[in-house]
Protein backbone atom coordinates (compact mmCIF):
# COMPACT_ATOMS: atom_id res chain seq x y z
CA UNK A 1 0.00 0.00 0.00
CA UNK A 2 1.13 3.52 -0.76
CA UNK A 3 2.21 5.89 2.01
CA UNK A 4 -1.13 7.62 2.38
CA UNK A 5 -3.22 7.89 5.49
CA UNK A 6 -6.68 6.45 5.92
CA UNK A 7 -9.23 8.82 7.44
CA UNK A 8 -12.40 7.28 8.84
CA UNK A 9 -15.34 9.66 8.84
CA UNK A 10 -18.97 9.17 9.79
CA UNK A 11 -21.50 9.75 12.50
CA UNK A 12 -21.00 8.81 16.14
CA UNK A 13 -21.64 5.13 16.71
CA UNK A 14 -20.39 3.88 13.35
CA UNK A 15 -17.33 2.34 15.00
CA UNK A 16 -14.57 4.64 13.76
CA UNK A 17 -12.39 4.37 16.89
CA UNK A 18 -12.61 0.59 17.16
CA UNK A 19 -12.18 0.00 13.44
CA UNK A 20 -9.19 2.38 13.18
CA UNK A 21 -7.34 0.21 15.69
CA UNK A 22 -8.20 -2.98 13.77
CA UNK A 23 -7.21 -1.58 10.36
CA UNK A 24 -3.95 -0.17 11.72
CA UNK A 25 -3.08 -3.50 13.34
CA UNK A 26 -3.86 -5.36 10.13
CA UNK A 27 -1.65 -3.04 8.04
CA UNK A 28 1.08 -2.48 10.63
CA UNK A 29 0.33 1.25 10.63
CA UNK A 30 -0.24 3.76 13.45
CA UNK A 31 -3.77 4.40 14.68
CA UNK A 32 -4.94 7.83 15.82
CA UNK A 33 -8.19 8.83 17.46
CA UNK A 34 -8.61 12.56 17.06
CA UNK A 35 -11.10 12.92 19.93
CA UNK A 36 -8.71 11.09 22.27
CA UNK A 37 -5.82 13.24 21.09
CA UNK A 38 -7.81 16.37 21.93
CA UNK A 39 -8.67 15.08 25.41
CA UNK A 40 -5.07 14.03 26.11
CA UNK A 41 -3.65 17.34 24.89
CA UNK A 42 -6.17 19.54 26.72
CA UNK A 43 -6.39 17.50 29.92
CA UNK A 44 -10.20 17.81 30.00
CA UNK A 45 -13.02 15.84 28.43
CA UNK A 46 -14.96 16.88 25.35
CA UNK A 47 -18.09 18.07 27.22
CA UNK A 48 -15.84 20.40 29.26
CA UNK A 49 -14.29 21.77 26.06
CA UNK A 50 -17.77 22.36 24.61
CA UNK A 51 -18.88 24.08 27.82
CA UNK A 52 -15.78 26.29 27.96
CA UNK A 53 -15.14 27.00 24.27
CA UNK A 54 -18.34 26.02 22.49
CA UNK A 55 -18.51 23.88 19.38
CA UNK A 56 -16.37 26.38 17.44
CA UNK A 57 -13.49 26.00 19.89
CA UNK A 58 -13.72 22.23 19.75
CA UNK A 59 -13.72 22.29 15.93
CA UNK A 60 -10.54 24.40 15.99
CA UNK A 61 -8.91 21.75 18.17
CA UNK A 62 -10.04 19.03 15.73
CA UNK A 63 -8.47 20.84 12.80
CA UNK A 64 -5.20 21.32 14.68
CA UNK A 65 -5.06 17.61 15.59
CA UNK A 66 -5.84 16.66 11.99
CA UNK A 67 -2.94 18.79 10.77
CA UNK A 68 -0.63 17.22 13.36
CA UNK A 69 -1.22 13.66 12.15
CA UNK A 70 -1.60 14.25 8.43
CA UNK A 71 2.10 14.28 7.72
CA UNK A 72 2.74 11.21 9.85
CA UNK A 73 3.20 8.69 7.05
CA UNK A 74 1.11 5.57 7.09
CA UNK A 75 -1.72 5.86 9.60
CA UNK A 76 -5.39 5.24 10.20
CA UNK A 77 -7.30 8.10 11.84
CA UNK A 78 -10.68 7.97 13.53
CA UNK A 79 -12.12 11.46 13.10
CA UNK A 80 -14.93 13.09 15.01
CA UNK A 81 -18.32 13.01 13.32
CA UNK A 82 -18.27 16.74 12.60
CA UNK A 83 -14.65 17.05 11.47
CA UNK A 84 -15.33 16.69 7.72
CA UNK A 85 -17.87 19.53 7.81
CA UNK A 86 -15.03 22.03 7.44
CA UNK A 87 -13.85 22.39 3.87
CA UNK A 88 -10.22 22.85 4.94
CA UNK A 89 -10.37 19.48 6.73
CA UNK A 90 -11.86 17.74 3.70
CA UNK A 91 -9.20 19.23 1.44
CA UNK A 92 -6.37 18.15 3.75
CA UNK A 93 -7.73 14.61 4.07
CA UNK A 94 -8.21 14.37 0.31
CA UNK A 95 -4.61 15.42 -0.34
CA UNK A 96 -3.03 13.25 2.33
CA UNK A 97 -5.02 10.05 2.24
CA UNK A 98 -8.08 8.00 1.52
CA UNK A 99 -11.34 9.11 3.10
CA UNK A 100 -13.55 6.19 4.09
CA UNK A 101 -17.05 6.89 5.41
CA UNK A 102 -18.61 4.51 7.89
CA UNK A 103 -22.38 4.56 7.61
CA UNK A 104 -25.21 3.33 9.79
CA UNK A 105 -28.95 3.75 10.20
CA UNK A 106 -29.97 6.25 12.92
CA UNK A 107 -31.62 3.50 14.98
CA UNK A 108 -28.47 1.38 14.88
CA UNK A 109 -26.27 4.34 15.82
CA UNK A 110 -28.54 5.35 18.69
CA UNK A 111 -28.51 1.80 20.07
CA UNK A 112 -24.71 1.58 19.82
CA UNK A 113 -24.19 4.96 21.47
CA UNK A 114 -26.52 4.04 24.33
CA UNK A 115 -24.90 0.61 24.78
CA UNK A 116 -21.43 2.18 24.88
CA UNK A 117 -22.56 4.80 27.35
CA UNK A 118 -24.19 2.25 29.65
CA UNK A 119 -21.49 -0.43 29.46
CA UNK A 120 -18.26 1.48 29.16
CA UNK A 121 -18.82 5.11 30.04
CA UNK A 122 -22.01 5.71 32.05
CA UNK A 123 -21.08 9.35 32.61
CA UNK A 124 -20.10 9.99 28.99
CA UNK A 125 -22.27 12.54 27.30
CA UNK A 126 -21.84 13.41 23.67
CA UNK A 127 -22.50 17.14 23.69
CA UNK A 128 -24.39 17.23 20.41
CA UNK A 129 -26.60 14.28 21.48
CA UNK A 130 -27.42 15.57 24.98
CA UNK A 131 -31.09 16.23 24.15
CA UNK A 132 -34.50 14.98 25.23
CA UNK A 133 -34.91 13.06 21.98
CA UNK A 134 -31.47 11.79 20.94
CA UNK A 135 -32.77 9.52 18.15
CA UNK A 136 -34.56 12.42 16.47
CA UNK A 137 -31.48 14.58 16.92
CA UNK A 138 -29.32 11.84 15.34
CA UNK A 139 -31.70 11.73 12.37
CA UNK A 140 -31.57 15.50 11.92
CA UNK A 141 -27.78 15.76 12.31
CA UNK A 142 -27.17 12.83 9.97
CA UNK A 143 -29.42 14.38 7.36
CA UNK A 144 -27.44 17.64 7.51
CA UNK A 145 -24.06 15.87 7.45
CA UNK A 146 -24.87 13.22 4.84
CA UNK A 147 -23.89 15.33 1.81
CA UNK A 148 -20.39 15.74 3.29
CA UNK A 149 -20.07 12.06 4.23
CA UNK A 150 -21.09 11.20 0.65
CA UNK A 151 -17.92 12.89 -0.65
CA UNK A 152 -15.77 10.06 0.77
CA UNK A 153 -13.65 7.89 -1.50
CA UNK A 154 -15.50 4.80 -0.24
CA UNK A 155 -18.43 4.04 2.07
CA UNK A 156 -18.87 1.00 4.29
CA UNK A 157 -22.31 0.27 5.72
CA UNK A 158 -21.72 -0.99 9.25
CA UNK A 159 -25.22 -1.93 10.44
CA UNK A 160 -24.86 -5.68 9.98
CA UNK A 161 -21.08 -6.05 10.09
CA UNK A 162 -18.75 -6.80 12.97
CA UNK A 163 -15.90 -4.36 13.57
CA UNK A 164 -13.48 -6.88 12.04
CA UNK A 165 -15.65 -7.21 8.92
CA UNK A 166 -15.69 -3.41 8.58
CA UNK A 167 -11.90 -3.33 8.96
CA UNK A 168 -11.49 -6.03 6.31
CA UNK A 169 -13.72 -4.05 3.94
CA UNK A 170 -11.63 -0.92 4.48
CA UNK A 171 -8.39 -2.75 3.70
CA UNK A 172 -10.01 -4.17 0.56
CA UNK A 173 -11.36 -0.74 -0.43
CA UNK A 174 -7.97 0.96 -0.08
CA UNK A 175 -6.34 -1.74 -2.20
CA UNK A 176 -8.94 -1.07 -4.93
CA UNK A 177 -8.59 2.72 -4.62
CA UNK A 178 -4.83 2.49 -5.08
CA UNK A 179 -5.32 0.73 -8.41
CA UNK A 180 -7.53 3.50 -9.81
Amino acid sequence: MAARGIYLIGFSGTGKSTVAQLVAAQLGWTAYDIDRMIVEHSGVDIPAIFAREGEAGFRERETAALRDISGAGMFVAATGGGLPLREENRELMGRMGWVIALEGRPETLHARIERHRQMEAPDAIRPLLDTESPLEHIRALKQRRQPVYALADWTVHTDRLSPQQVADEIVRAVAILQEL
